[in-house]
């Protein structure tokens, strides 16, 4: 079970890898792109208005819109508290191995397309199914590989707010399959 922690504002986070990703426009896990780490946090945003809240970051024991079981991936979910759209978002997350301190870091700038209205809540999804607000992840990457419990810090930027960061647990496991 995913342990979720309070979102706060936040800064950066280290990381051990390199690489960047940015999916189509279309936002999609259809890129053909390669999904590689990044060796640090390019967000650089530094607003401190608190508009953006991370509701909650799943990584295990997921569930589509339907509420059927889906097979574990990073979700984010995200509400705008503010009175304007927000856009311009940035996801930048990192995993951590519990035992041995080994770390991946990965960063997405999603796609213009990608707001969220006033009051209004969307779900950001990070695996390959293709469909709508679902994005390309990294299939031999710790997440998918490491059978070590995992520490998920996922920090989420969307222009004029605040970025918010949250870290979660992910229990040892083998392949991520629907639970």
């Amino acid at each position: 079970m995913a342990v979720l922690a309070l979102a706060t504002a936040c800064g950066g986070s280290s990381t051990s890898s390199a690489g960047d990703t940015t999916p189509s426009a279309g936002g999609s896990a259809a890129d053909s792109s390669a999904v590689l780490p990044v060796q640090s946090n390019p967000i650089k945003n530094t607003s401190t208005t608190q508009a953006l809240t991370i509701d909650s970051v799943l990584v295990e024991n997921n569930v589509d819109a339907s509420g059927a079981t889906a097979d574990d991936h990073l979700e984010i979910a995200v509400t705008n508290s503010g009175s304007a759209d927000l856009s311009g978002f940035e996801v930048y997350y990192t995993i951590t191995d519990s035992k041995t301190s080994d770390t991946e870091s990965y960063y997405t700038k999603l796609p213009p397309s990608f707001t969220v209205a006033p009051g209004a809540s969307r779900v950001i999804h990070f695996d390959d199914t293709g469909e709508a607000d679902h994005f390309p992840t990294n299939q031999y990457g710790l997440y998918y590989t490491d059978t070590n419990p995992l520490d998920v810090t996922v920090e989420v930027s969307a222009s004029d707010s605040a970025p918010q960061t949250l870290t979660v647990a992910k229990d040892a496991g083998g392949a991520e399959e629907a639970d």
